[in-house]
């Protein structure tokens, strides 16, 4: 998936949503994928966490690393800490991806799905774009 990330797109929220459209089509193929990287967060024995900080805890890194790569951070307000603004993007992004994971089982139809929650995303982003950008 980070691969066929479009480094080409500058606009920070752009990308953030061209991201959670390949999630939701990889969720739609592989349903249980997201599952299964939530239960490793879980993970009570000590050996496995290890394992699972040593192979998955970089993925989620590079990640990361490749959605800011190339960012055009001279849309952001001149009184921003963009660190910060960055920060509050990653928990916005986390808490709504937990909300969607727990929705999602509510719905018969994956790409109807989809559609409402990018649509709950792009509320969302418009807020924080208002609040970042100039």
């Amino acid at each position: 998936m980070y691969e066929q990330i479009d480094l080409s797109e500058t606009d920070l929220f752009k990308r953030i949503e061209k991201i959670g459209i390949q999630k939701l089509h990889i969720q739609q193929r592989f349903p249980r994928v997201f599952d299964f990287l939530a239960s490793t967060i879980q993970e009570e024995s000590d050996e496995v966490k290890e394992i699972i900080k040593q192979k998955v805890d970089p993925i989620y890194e590079q990640g990361l690393e490749k959605m800011y790569d190339c960012i055009d951070y001279s849309k952001f307000r001149k009184d921003i800490d963009i660190e910060k603004a960055i920060e509050i993007l990653n928990w916005t992004m986390f808490g709504f991806g937990e909300k969607g994971l727990k929705q999602i089982n509510s719905f018969e139809n994956l790409s109807e799905f989809g559609e409402q929650y990018l649509e709950e995303w792009n509320r969302y982003a418009e807020i924080l774009k208002y609040s970042f950008y100039k």
